[in-house]
């Protein structure tokens, strides 16, 4: 066969595969770090360490940053974080139940706090960031409706398929510990700090 004959055929053959290679991605896995990318902003997509990562240390640094402001600040606080963490994943169809589980727990702040404002004190500023303040009767209930939010969260992520559970079971510790930290919020000062510097300890960074 002549050197012609044999580039042709080559050619007919890279051009048969090349469709194959674009529908699978260039070979992605099913839940590894290099799933590809989305069509947004060139992001990554799919499952990832690095992403699973993300969401994780936003929610507990995020509450940590939290728990240093005064009470009635703390919720506003919790929303921004949920809303922070879920935006991790805007995008991202692969972690399509954790952002909802995510945003859940942002809604259910976003509405308590917006229903239960203190005009009489100001907003507070930590960091880039400005807290609106709730009124102090209001603390016990709007904190059962965030534990509950969690607990919700929590069922959504502890119920995915069984490809993402690794990942998903990450993000519901975080959201777990979250609720313990919750659960200190009307405990007095020293016992609250006391109780941040434990949790701290026990959530890997």
């Amino acid at each position: 066969m002549s050197s012609k004959n044999i580039l042709a055929g080559l050619l007919a053959l890279i051009l048969a595969c090349t469709p194959v290679l674009a529908r699978s991605g260039g070979g992605g896995g099913g839940g590894g770090d290099g799933m590809g990318m989305n069509s947004g902003g060139g992001q990554r997509s799919g499952l990832s360490s690095r992403a699973t990562k993300a969401v994780v240390t936003t929610l507990t640094r995020g509450f940590d940053r939290c728990g240093e402001l005064p009470q009635v600040y703390k919720f506003d606080c919790f929303r921004h974080t949920y809303k922070l963490a879920a935006q991790k994943l805007d995008g991202n169809q692969a972690y399509a139940e954790a952002r909802e589980a995510l945003v859940l727990v942002e809604e259910t702040l976003t509405r308590s706090v917006k229903q239960n404002l203190d005009p009489g004190q100001p907003v507070k500023r930590k960091g880039l960031n400005l807290y609106r303040p709730v009124k102090p009767a209001a603390v016990p209930q709007i904190k059962r409706q965030a534990e509950s939010a969690m607990k919700q969260a929590e069922t959504i992520l502890l119920r995915s398929p069984a490809n993402k559970q690794v990942h998903y079971a990450r993000i519901a510790e975080a959201v777990n510990s979250n609720k313990v930290l919750l659960r200190s919020a009307l405990l007095p000062g020293a016992m609250i700090r006391l109780a941040w510097q434990i949790l701290k300890a026990a959530v890997p960074a």
